[in-house]
């Protein structure tokens, strides 16, 4: 059994520790949501995970940035890694 190159996986690994600003990381060094916003403004947050290809409203948001465009012309991702090795 021959297995495929995972080019992302091989990108990140020759370049993450070269490069001043790593825009293919996903992952961040640790941090507390208190260290982000005041705990009190999260009390009725509800976490989860996202539409994987963004909410209509996140996608006709996008869209209206861009003229002639509508949400179906949008791809939303979750993390810059994904989009770079988007097939186009």
């Amino acid at each position: 059994m021959q297995f495929q190159p995972f080019a992302m996986e091989r990108m990140q690994s020759l370049w993450e520790n070269r490069v001043r600003f790593n825009l293919s990381e996903s992952g961040v060094h640790p941090l507390r949501l208190a260290d982000l916003v005041d705990p009190s403004e999260l009390a009725d947050t509800v976490l989860g995970y996202p539409q994987t290809n963004g909410s209509l409203d996140l996608r006709v948001a996008a869209s209206r940035q861009y003229p002639g465009s509508g949400p179906d012309n949008v791809l939303v991702t979750n993390g810059t890694a994904e989009a770079n090795f988007i097939p186009s």
